[in-house]
């Protein structure tokens, strides 16, 4: 009986599925072991033992060349523009590991967003750390390194960003002198009680004060204007003197306001007689 000779594709076989040609080849002539005479069935049962512990050791080895588990994930930095997507690229060692998940965590929402399939978007300017989670088809999950997502603005980017910056500046200094001449109604009450504590604590008899305004209308008697931060506040007080008789004095008064509201009097002026400082036109 002629022996059959090696083909190019049983060399092929051996070659590229080396553990499929060990086993096909492997029963194929254990068969011819249990077929033969020469050996006893001790020899047999033996020999069986070994060569099914040889067989399992091989397919062990056959399955995690198949089917190995990840080892190790890295990937690089990133950086892209605002505006713009960009696929996160990670290499996966070893190269043959089946992935069975994906997921990204511990980055800035605000900076970017980053979809199920790795695609980064860029939202706005900045800088965050993203981390890959990467589970095979063994369920094992491993961490990747840290890496960085810069994004950035382009040149057109960035000069909107300087245009707008500019125009809220202007509004804003532009709110702030409004606001320096001119007077809320609330705090023109608050300059207003605070006048009347001053001339109260200069005349005879406090209690006997008597200012203009009424509760329905507070401000009725008093001439008061904001120029630049500075409140000019004129009006006048009848009370009683050191011989008990009712005068009507009037006072000016002047107070040079910070922008946070607070403020100082400068200049005040009672009757004909100035009591501290010097007036400013």
């Amino acid at each position: 009986m002629k022996e059959k000779k090696m083909t190019w594709q049983k060399i092929l076989l051996i070659i590229f599925f080396w553990p499929f040609a060990i086993i096909y080849y492997g029963g194929k002539y254990l068969i011819k072991f249990y077929k033969s005479s020469k050996y006893t069935v001790k020899q047999k049962v033996i020999y069986t033992i070994i060569g099914v512990c040889v067989l399992s050791a091989l397919g062990a080895i056959s399955a995690s060349s198949l089917n190995p588990e990840i080892e190790k994930v890295t990937i690089s930095d990133i950086t892209l523009y605002k505006g713009t997507t960009k696929k996160i690229k990670s290499k996966i060692t070893p190269d043959k590991v089946v992935v069975k998940n994906i997921e990204y965590t511990s980055y800035d929402p605000n900076i970017i967003s980053i979809s199920g399939k790795g695609n980064i978007e860029a939202k706005n300017e900045g800088t965050t750390t993203v981390v890959c989670k990467v589970t095979d088809d063994n369920e094992k999950t491993v961490k990747s390194n840290k890496f960085k997502v810069i994004v950035e603005l382009t040149e057109e980017q960035k000069e909107e960003l300087r245009k707008k910056a500019e125009e809220k500046a202007l509004k804003a200094e532009q709110e702030l002198q409004q606001k320096r001449n001119s007077l809320s109604i609330d705090e023109a009450i608050r300059i207003k009680d605070e006048c009347e504590q001053i001339v109260n604590q200069i005349l005879k008899a406090p209690g006997s004060a008597k200012y203009p305004g009424a509760w329905y209308d507070p401000l009725n008697g008093w001439g008061m204007k904001k120029v630049n931060n500075l409140v000019t506040v004129s009006s006048y007080v009848d009370a009683q003197n050191s011989f008990s008789a009712n005068l009507r004095t009037y006072f000016v008064m002047q107070f040079r306001m910070n922008d946070d509201g607070s403020g100082s009097l400068s200049y005040f002026k009672f009757g004909n007689q100035v009591v501290t400082g010097s007036y400013s036109n």
